[in-house]
């Protein structure tokens, strides 16, 4: 990795132009036998990584601004990964998933323990909970939740396995989470904004008009929802307070970005390889991969009930890779050069 130190106004600059070059040979589209995971071409090129210090909603975890280079084409989900996706490959289901969840007191989020006073994820539970109560709509399309970050590596090895007997694995790619990075650049898809199309304006903590074409977030993803559900009217200033009943919507359901990929802001948060740290490295670096060690994984994107602040190219954070099953946290998956062990 290569480090050089930039100026301020020179990254402010880059943004303002078009990012993302388009590689000398552009790869096409693939999906997956079997299961039908679609995958979309990511382009190599350079972007600048963080946000502005005027970029309404901005984290102090979105700065020093760092111009990044990624060096190979790569794929990237089209979609976040299904349901019926992890079913058709993994064999269990979000019911087993919550079963799981319900019946282990060591959790850190919601374990049996703590389910009846679960407040950020907003159900409302009997004083006599079952593991029903983690559970939102668990049709075929809607994103895989309840997966943590261990989970969902389980899913990409395999995933290799299985193409890497079929031949279909390109030489010296794998199936992998994309890393922090990768994911920004990928979300962007060449924009500098703060949302990848229009001009993001916060009316409210969960109110932004902006996002409704782009992004299932605490303002709109009561609209329509039908089912079991979660209760998110602990939200202040929601956009569409009508109904407090939400929860994770089928993919695909909003605009994609100019790459052609849907829900990278909304819908539910998505894994990242990487171990998260708070501050970025700034200057100029080439196809970064985050800290050595660390203690929780980088998620990025936002959720169909987090405020505005949180559905933006830039947002970013981090969750415990092994207790972080949450349900409103699923991924994505890239087929990305094979990293440096």
């Amino acid at each position: 990795m290569r480090h050089h130190t930039l100026s301020t106004a020179a990254l402010l600059g880059l943004m303002l132009t078009a990012i993302g070059a388009q590689a000398a040979k552009p790869l096409a589209a693939r999906t997956i036998p079997g299961i039908n995971l679609e995958l979309q071409p990511i382009p190599a090129g350079s972007f600048v990584m963080g946000s502005p210090a005027d970029e309404p909603g901005r984290e102090t975890d979105e700065e020093p601004l760092t111009k990044v280079s990624i060096s190979k084409p790569f794929w990237l989900g089209r979609y976040e990964v299904t349901h019926g996706q992890w079913r058709a490959l993994m064999g269990t289901d979000l019911k087993a998933a919550a079963d799981t969840i319900f019946a282990d007191k060591t959790l850190y989020d919601n374990g049996k323990e703590k389910v009846r006073t679960l407040v950020i994820h907003g159900p409302k539970i009997a004083s006599s909970p079952t593991s029903d109560a983690l559970l939102g709509d668990t049709g075929d399309r809607v994103p895989m939740y309840l997966v943590n970050w261990v989970e969902a590596m389980k899913f990409c090895a395999l995933l290799n396995e299985r193409e890497r007997k079929a031949g279909r694995l390109p030489k010296g790619y794998v199936y992998r989470l994309p890393t922090d990075a990768e994911w920004e650049y990928a979300a962007r898809a060449g924009t500098t904004g703060a949302i990848y199309k229009g001009t993001l304006e916060i009316l409210g903590k969960s109110n932004a008009p902006a996002l409704d074409p782009l992004a299932w977030y605490a303002g709109n993803s009561t609209v329509g929802y039908v089912g079991r559900g979660f209760d998110i009217s602990y939200r202040p200033e929601r956009q569409h307070a009508e109904s407090a009943i939400g929860g994770p919507r089928n993919v695909g359901t909003k605009e994609p970005n100019a790459w052609g990929l849907y829900d990278m802001i909304g819908n539910v948060w998505e894994w990242a390889i990487d171990w998260y740290e708070r501050p970025l490295v700034g200057g100029e670096v080439v196809d970064p991969v985050g800290p050595a060690t660390g203690i929780r994984r980088v998620v990025r994107g936002g959720g169909w009930n987090n405020p505005v602040n949180d559905n933006r190219s830039a947002q970013r954070f981090g969750v415990n890779p092994e207790g972080g099953r949450l349900i409103n946290l699923g991924f994505r998956v890239a087929l990305a050069p094979e990293l440096p062990r």
